[in-house]
């Protein structure tokens, strides 16, 4: 406990000391005017575009837990999907929402190591599509930085095998021998990881999907872009750097990315003329606007049944 309140702290100074940096090297006035001019109507569209990458998301997502034999309505996974939001956002991990997203599955579907399992892959599915949409960006622009081609490269080496190794079916013999918890719940995930495998084109549609959400994403900061009058970065170049700043917000060093985000918008937007005032107000605003939208899932989340049923009843069946 003590180890990861450790690392929390470190995680809320390194991002406090990002911020309060931006505070002092940007013009405050300018970025206050810009955020003041915004144009409600792209405003609109960027809306449009969060709400159509939330339908896209749970479309994925049944797909998977379909794959994996789970009974759960889309209905139901919708739900939980805008409630793992709200998590995302409110909560000081990225991830967070993923557990409770989990625990929600779990419950409706009585298998925990099914609804473990397809969160895991929907997770590694949706690296792959970022890595896939950056690469592509990278083929759009005129001196692509080699660098992001390489990370792109490695995060698609990365996601296949950690795929690979979840939908392999096989556990550690020495795990499986000790007929512990544990063991019991890593055999469950593995008979669902070779149920996975033997859904390959479920798969595919669920990197399909994957690879549609993270266009949605760079549909959603076009339109921030417009909304703040930075009309000199166009369609495709949004789609080289957005992915960028996707995975720069996924380092574990900060808190839910804050800081990291602002940085990689700030160095990878001013090459194509965009003023360090802009780039850092349309961080702002994307993250302001997808937090304020997750907040229906906080309603959702408060006013569920299912809460009291997953905190307070026994544990869900392997």
């Amino acid at each position: 406990m003590l180890n990861k309140n450790l690392k929390l702290l470190l995680k809320v100074l390194f991002s406090l000391a990002l911020i309060g940096w931006f505070i002092k090297a940007f013009d405050w006035a300018q970025i206050v005017g810009m955020l003041a001019g915004v144009k409600l109507s792209w405003l609109a569209v960027a809306v449009g575009w969060i709400l159509l990458a939330m339908v896209v998301s749970t479309v994925k997502w049944h797909v998977i837990t379909a794959a994996l034999g789970l009974k759960l309505s889309y209905r139901e996974l919708w739900r939980a999907y805008w409630v793992g939001i709200f998590f995302n956002n409110f909560l000081p991990s990225s991830i967070g929402g993923d557990g409770l997203r989990i625990l929600w599955a779990a419950k409706l579907s009585g298998d925990s190591p099914g609804a473990t399992s397809s969160v895991v892959i929907e997770r590694i599915l949706a690296t792959t599509g970022l890595a896939l949409l950056g690469l592509l960006g990278c083929m759009f622009v005129d001196n692509p930085n080699q660098k992001l081609i390489c990370l792109f490269s490695l995060l698609i080496v990365l996601t296949a095998g950690l795929l690979a190794l979840v939908i392999g079916g096989r556990a550690p013999r020495f795990i499986v021998a000790s007929q512990n918890k544990f063991a019991v719940f890593l055999v469950g995930m593995t008979k669902h990881g070779v149920r996975a495998k033997e859904n390959p084109l479920s798969l595919v549609n669920a990197l399909v999907w994957s690879f549609v959400f993270q266009v949605c994403i760079v549909g959603t900061n076009y339109a921030l872009f417009q909304s703040l009058s930075l009309s000199m970065v166009d369609v495709l170049q949004s789609v080289y750097v957005i992915p960028a700043t996707s995975v720069a917000s996924m380092l574990p060093l900060g808190i839910n990315g804050y800081g990291l985000r602002e940085g990689a918008y700030v160095m990878l937007l001013t090459p194509f003329g965009v003023p360090k005032a802009g780039a850092f107000s349309a961080s702002v605003l994307f993250a302001f606007l997808v937090s304020a939208c997750s907040l229906w899932g906080g309603w959702l989340w408060f006013t569920a049944r299912e809460k009291k049923q997953i905190f307070n009843s026994e544990s869900t069946t392997i």
